[in-house]
């Protein structure tokens, strides 16, 4: 007799689940060496390679024994640890920076630094975005239930200052 769960899982464990492209403005040191961002000036994020392998859906299904069994996962929410000992939640893709938009805060997904990077190594904060992933399966029997997949991370690098201004008089 086919045991659907286990086949489900062995669907799951063979299915392609890679790290979400870290977008970011100010923009990522990798990118970008000399970028900079400001303390109290709204930091964008946003998963810059979403598709079915970074966002979802990913699907796929096998027949056993006459059973088919169909597993379909999708990201539920992206947790960005943003070095400074934040977390924000995200529960979309995130919506790309452009130039044009100025200087304001994110509609979807974003963070405001309190302090500069400055005493951190490398003078920038380590940014991780890590794809929470959620998994479920359903049988040609009628059986269905959820799985745990991965959740793949990935990292970047964000240098903030601070700009003071001098008053004279």
């Amino acid at each position: 007799m086919v045991d659907p769960e286990a086949v489900a899982q062995q669907i799951l464990e063979g299915m392609t689940f890679e790290a979400p492209e870290v977008g970011l403005a100010p923009r990522p040191l990798e990118d970008q060496a000399d970028s900079i961002g400001l303390v109290g000036a709204p930091v964008w994020m946003w998963v810059a390679n979403a598709g079915p392998t970074t966002w979802g859906p990913n699907e796929e299904a096998a027949t056993v024994g006459g059973v088919t069994v169909t597993v379909a996962a999708v990201v539920e929410s992206v947790t960005w640890d943003m070095g400074d000992g934040e977390r924000v939640r995200c529960g979309s893709a995130g919506e790309a920076y452009a130039p044009r938009l100025g200087v304001r805060a994110s509609p979807s997904c974003g963070h405001v630094y309190t302090e500069t990077s400055g005493d951190q190594p490398g003078t920038a904060y380590v940014v991780t975005a890590t794809a929470n992933w959620t998994a479920t399966w359903t049988a040609s029997t009628g059986a269905e239930g959820t799985l745990e997949p991965p959740r793949p991370a990935a990292t970047a690098h964000v240098r903030i200052g601070e700009r003071q201004v001098i008053e004279t008089g």
